[in-house]
């Protein structure tokens, strides 16, 4: 039966009302607003000014420029992920002022201290204003874009749409289009349907990053944590391969989503990314290119694959280089290479033809004869690699559903870790609340010298306590801000002060 066209315009209403509806319910699930606040830029020591752009009487946008005299107009915006707030980026903005640029970091609409409801749509369409008020900054001369999590997808939307700039970077470059997917049966008419309609009514337009990606030609640099979920990997993988502009990935291994890279490759992925925005400021982006051809069958039905390695910026330097390949099935492979003036080849065996390769710069490395070099680590990055395999049962210690009998083990097993590498105060503010939990269990046992150790243990939780807490920040592989520790530590100053048993 046909239907009149008067009454396909009258079901008009209402299937706009119903994307809004499916709008507002996917914007109330991918954006999920902090209603904390940890501190501003002041505190850390940085001379930040406090803006506000006003889009209506209720929807603004706020957050903080750090000017920095030696940056030369050189600015850094930061578009941060959809589950915090610029109070949190603290470690982001030391290190890139530090590094001499300038930075913006602003909070989306309903994020913070900016008005209005958080949607998908603001997301993206609340930013031609926040360049607008850039341009007309004369302290402002160049702009690069640096997004991690959900703001990787608007830095990539603006880097493509709002004119000018120098450099993107995009960290965890998530797929709100995979989100969508229904669990079962995509494959068939009806899922497809229900996926299409579902994208139609609830993204705003050219929000997927693969979209974006060939129509957009600025100098980029994509990082992805080896241990985040197969759909945001093959998301940033997907649109690695479909970008445009001078790129390269960059994978993190061994680490989680951000701000977990803070501790894995603590010093090298601050100098990394310094690099690179330095290099695309100074209108020469460092970007190592590489590819990969097959060179002969190993005999478990593998193939060795020759990976050739160029980058001119290092010609005349010996430059250690990790090399990342990605196999049809998303799973990453690495070597380590070496650049002799500024071009290398290394060998990796793997099963399948990789169908992209990425390599990355390890500053600092030395050469070792098993592996051909070694990572430089810091203090928290040895520290962090020694506690790594103890964080399952550390969680299991605060949400009370770890074993008694295993407590003790646990003791152990951290002393064992520091014995391995000296805890810095970073990570001893962290584990206040597993010392104060240990030692309250530990100091009720008949063995003397276990009694003893709890009560050593007490004492280390109150010595470990920050004089700012609201500056504590831990970028396990889940993040901490702030310092929720506070309680448990509060109770084991009270139990130190009861006398022994």
């Amino acid at each position: 039966m046909a239907i009149r066209r008067s009454h396909l315009f009258s079901l008009l209403p209402l299937a706009l009302a119903a994307c809004n509806t499916v709008q507002d319910q996917f914007s109330r699930q991918v954006l999920t607003p902090p209603t904390s606040w940890l501190a501003e830029p002041m505190a850390l020591g940085l001379d930040a000014e406090p803006f506000e752009i006003v889009l209506h009487r209720e929807a603004s946008l706020t957050g903080f420029f750090v000017p920095n005299a030696a940056a030369d107009g050189r600015t850094v915006v930061l578009f941060h992920g959809g589950d915090t707030n610029v109070s949190a980026l603290g470690n982001y903005l030391t290190f890139l002022h530090d590094a001499g640029f300038q930075v913006v970091a602003f909070d989306p609409r309903g994020f913070g201290r900016s008005k209005g409801v958080p949607t998908l749509q603001a997301w993206l369409y609340d930013l031609p204003h926040l360049f607008a008020w850039l341009r007309e900054r004369p302290d402002v001369k160049q702009l690069a874009l640096y997004g991690s999590g959900l703001g990787s997808l608007a830095a990539l939307w603006a880097a493509r749409t709002q004119g000018p700039c120098v450099a993107l970077v995009a960290e965890s470059l998530p797929s709100l289009r995979a989100l969508l997917q229904p669990a079962e049966g995509s494959d068939s008419p009806t899922g497809q349907f229900t996926a299409g309609w579902a994208e139609f009514a609830a993204l705003p337009e050219n929000i997927e990053p693969v979209d974006n990606a060939p129509a957009t030609k600025v100098p980029a640099l994509f990082v992805l944590g080896e241990n985040e979920p197969d759909r945001d990997r093959a998301s940033l993988l997907a649109t690695n391969a479909a970008y445009a502009g001078p790129h390269q990935f960059w994978v993190l291994h061994d680490t989680g989503a951000p701000p977990h890279a803070f501790l894995t490759y603590d010093g090298e992925y601050q100098q990394n990314l310094t690099t690179f925005l330095r290099s695309a400021f100074a209108g020469q982006p460092q970007l190592v290119a590489a590819s990969a051809a097959k060179v002969r069958d190993a005999s478990d039905g593998q193939a060795w694959y020759e990976f050739d390695l160029r980058c001119p910026g290092t010609s005349g330097e010996r430059t250690a280089v990790e090399v990342s390949a990605a196999l049809p099935d998303g799973s990453l492979h690495a070597a380590n290479a070496w650049l002799d003036n500024g071009s290398g080849r290394v060998r990796l065996r793997l099963p399948a033809a990789p169908v992209q390769v990425g390599a990355m710069i390890a500053p600092g490395a030395t050469a070792d004869a098993e592996f051909g070099w070694q990572r430089a680590m810091t203090p928290l990055s040895r520290a962090g690699e020694a506690v790594a395999a103890l964080w399952p049962r550390i969680e299991e210690l605060r949400h009370e559903t770890i074993q008694p009998a295993d407590l003790r083990q646990l003791a152990l097993d951290l002393a064992a870790a520091e014995a391995k590498a000296a805890f810095p105060p970073q990570l001893e503010c962290e584990l206040a609340d597993v010392f104060a939990l240990l030692g309250a269990a530990l100091c009720k046992s008949d063995d003397a010298a276990t009694a003893a150790q709890g009560r050593a243990l007490l004492e280390r939780a109150v010595a470990a306590a920050p004089a700012k807490p609201e500056l504590h920040f831990w970028p396990g592989p889940t993040a901490t801000y702030g310092w929720p520790q506070e309680d448990a530590v509060h109770r084991a100053s009270q139990l130190r002060k009861r006398p022994a048993q």
